[in-house]
């Protein structure tokens, strides 16, 4: 007989089997991305001389400022941990609301007719932790308070440990445009150095203004976007959990299974709805 899990190593074993659950590539954020990359590329290979907007320099100082104050401002192990978190924002949603609700209602009908085995016997073919976990703590006798309190835990340690990688990618992006605007400030610093020379002003103010170039495309092409991408996904887990736990207490308090899907409905947008 299965037991229901809480603590804190059992739910990052638990995000760890999500990550690797979603498989393939979502294209939406995929073609967004390169869409945006190539749109930028073209606007600056019809300005002229493109070879200009590559700087090793400016590119250092971004970089590596941000990754900078990302390991002062964390832990090192979250900055560590971005890395799984990025791949994720590539990789398509794994839930589908309609199909819980359908199990959710199966398990309904089996539990009012075979009873507490019958449960049980389900309870090995699920495949969602949270709804798995809530079927098993109806197997083990918890009562319909224990059952919400602990769904309730585990699903505020869900959207804990999705904000708080976004909150990291959300810091970086704030850094970026400082980083770049400070490496425009070493460029002019530089440039005036030699302002002697009124022939390499032009060209050393366009090398210093590179530098901010590279921090606003980092923060608003990449960092915020997937930052916002990431927070859709965990407030749409989070309206699909809610909605398992008042399928799983409908379970246990051996509600209709149809009026467990009226009551699932209500909390899924129209289009994931099951009749």
């Amino acid at each position: 007989m299965a037991t229901a899990t809480q603590d804190a190593a059992v739910a990052d074993a638990a995000e760890q089997e999500e990550r690797q659950e979603a498989t393939g590539i979502d294209t939406g954020t995929l073609m967004g991305v390169l869409a945006g990359t190539f749109l930028i590329v073209i606007a600056i290979i019809r300005g002229g001389d493109a070879a200009i907007f590559v700087n090793i320099n400016s590119l250092l100082i971004v970089v590596g400022g941000v990754l900078a104050t990302g390991f002062i401002a964390f832990p090192s192990d979250k900055l560590i941990g971005m890395v799984p978190i990025l791949q994720n924002a590539f990789k398509p949603g794994i839930y589908e609301p309609g199909d819980y609700v359908d199990d959710i209602m199966r398990l309904a009908s089996r539990y009012r007719s075979g009873g507490m085995k019958q449960l049980e016997n389900e309870e090995a073919k699920l495949d969602n932790r949270f709804l798995k976990n809530g079927i098993a703590m109806i197997v083990d006798g918890y009562n319909a308070k224990e059952i919400h309190e602990l769904m309730e835990r585990e699903l505020n340690s869900m959207m804990d440990r999705h904000n708080s990688g976004q909150k990291v990618l959300r810091f970086m992006a704030v850094q970026s445009p400082v980083f770049g605007m400070a490496g425009t400030l070493i460029g002019l610093i530089q440039m005036l150095m030699h302002i002697d020379d009124p022939s390499t002003i032009g060209p050393a103010l366009a090398t210093a203004l590179i530098t901010t170039f590279y921090g606003l495309i980092l923060a608003n092409l990449l960092l915020t976007p997937l930052a916002t991408k990431l927070s859709h996904r965990t407030e749409s887990e989070g309206t699909l959990f809610r909605a398992i736990r008042v399928g799983v207490m409908g379970i246990h308090d051996r509600v209709n299974p149809q009026r467990i899907q009226r009551n699932m409905n209500a909390l899924l947008p129209p289009s994931e709805q099951r009749e």
